[in-house]
């Protein structure tokens, strides 16, 4: 039998009094976000996705079920990682990318983004109990199926990138001539910008530092134009920090050191900086940094690519310009690879040593001597059997590209132009790889030093 409770139970009087507070305090505090999820805590929200749901039919229908199987959803985390679309921060926490961001972004802007959610599952789940139960046929479930394929297809196929954010109200006035911003799928631009050299020229990438500007942030920076402490970057090791963030009189985007990036006077002297006159680098928790706090250089990391740096190894890298070879880095994908560690305008970047070849590549004659020179390196680029490469990589030239590209030989002259002038072509005598077939391209050199083929417009 339910215990009742008594009359008026819960109803407190009033009881006004005359009194004298003798001493107060007030406590200020900012509201802290909800952690970030770890892999069990997301195996374990894809394992009850129906409990987000607010349709009772479509719930029910995953209840028991959850998204993916017991046997597939570790996995599932897993190729999200290697593909970049989500990553390990420190402590196992997990963080969606900017490459899994911008996803997500296109596909509600196309729009398709119901192929991300788990109501659609539940659906799925929900046609395929009623095949099950006799209420429907599998004809009828197959047709939908083949439907929504359809409609995910003919949205990828048939969307315009150019006119994708089209439809959304600007994010705010250009800093630099006041015109509205326009937002594509990589940035926020001006409307006046016209174009490389042309209009005006400001533009601010949405994947700034590692961290993903949404349109609410990227509004509030053109608004107040600087933002102190914004969080959401993350540092090469995994680490989050907190930096300021603010647009210069030039339009110019420009973020604060990144976490870790400086060190203290406590901390163990290193070398003299390489980059600024004043400071020091020292030997930090997390990295080897310089204590000078007005210095743009970024700092070597302990710990790069799952490999750690000695302090013997971080001292030759800063002091000579360059490390020995090391072999036991780990890529993202979980892959062992060889590279240099080499001193950069204001940071510490990788240099990779030169592939050997296939054993079934094909190889020509040696013709001694410079073929060309990079405009960005002024650096001599020569002909080895297989490859078109810098004759010394001491200034950071990447160039390398082999000598038959799609079964076809580039010759002397063919590669001196697209090394120099950074385009050559169009050749209309390239074969395909899988079909075999001709096709005409104009060999290009992109933005990293490698060479990309460019196709005339359909």
């Amino acid at each position: 039998k339910k215990q009742s409770l008594p009359e008026g139970w819960n109803n407190l009087p009033s009881n006004p009094a005359d009194a004298v507070m003798d001493e107060h305090e007030f406590k200020e505090e900012k509201t802290k976000p909800k952690n970030r999820l770890k892999e069990a805590k997301l195996l374990s929200l894809m394992e009850h996705a129906g409990r987000q749901i607010d349709d009772e039919e479509l719930a029910a229908a995953l209840r028991g079920k959850g998204l993916g199987t017991p046997a597939t959803r570790a996995d599932t985390i897993e190729k999200l990682i290697s593909r970049n679309f989500i990553q390990r921060a420190r402590g196992g926490a997990l963080r969606a990318t900017p490459h899994g961001i911008k996803l997500i972004d296109i596909l509600r802007n196309i729009p398709i983004d119901w192929i991300t959610s788990a109501e659609l599952t539940g659906e799925m789940e929900s046609k395929l109990s009623s095949v099950q139960k006799g209420d429907s046929s599998r004809a009828d479930y197959m047709a939908d199926i083949a439907k929504l394929v359809q409609e995910l297809v003919d949205g990828i196929r048939d969307h315009d990138r150019a006119t994708l954010y089209d439809k959304l109200d600007s994010i705010g006035q250009c800093p630099l001539c006041q015109a509205s911003m326009k937002e594509t799928v990589l940035s926020y631009i001006c409307g006046k910008n016209a174009g490389r050299d042309e209009g005006c020229s400001f533009v601010m990438w949405k994947d700034s530092s590692g961290r993903w500007f949404d349109r609410v942030t990227a509004a509030r920076l053109l608004e107040v134009k600087n933002i102190e402490m914004l969080h959401g970057f993350f540092s090469r090791n995994g680490d989050p920090y907190e930096t300021s963030v603010k647009i210069d009189d030039d339009g110019k985007v420009s973020s604060g050191a990144s976490g870790g990036s400086t060190s203290d006077e406590t901390d163990e002297e290193l070398c003299p900086c390489p980059k600024c006159s004043h400071g020091t680098i020292r030997i930090g928790q997390s990295n080897y940094a310089c204590d000078n706090g007005e210095c743009k250089f970024r700092g070597l990391g302990k710990n790069i690519c799952k490999r750690e740096i000695s302090v013997a190894e971080a001292k030759k890298i800063l002091t000579e310009g360059k490390s020995d070879l090391f072999d036991d880095f780990t890529s993202k994908r979980g892959r062992p690879f060889p590279a240099y560690l080499v001193l950069e305008a204001n940071k510490v970047g990788f240099e990779f040593p030169p592939r050997e070849p296939p054993a079934d590549m094909k190889r020509f004659p040696v013709v001694e001597g410079i073929v060309g020179m990079c405009p960005k390196h002024e650096i001599g680029v020569i002909e080895s059997p297989t490859h078109f490469l810098s004759e010394k990589n001491d200034k950071g030239c990447k160039i390398q590209f082999a000598r038959e590209l799609s079964k076809r030989e580039v010759t002397r002259v063919e590669a001196k132009e697209l090394i120099e002038a950074k385009k050559v072509g169009p050749f209309d005598d390239f074969i395909s790889r899988k079909a075999e077939k001709p096709f005409t391209a104009i060999l290009y050199v992109k933005g990293n030093e490698s060479v990309g083929y460019r196709f005339a417009k359909k």
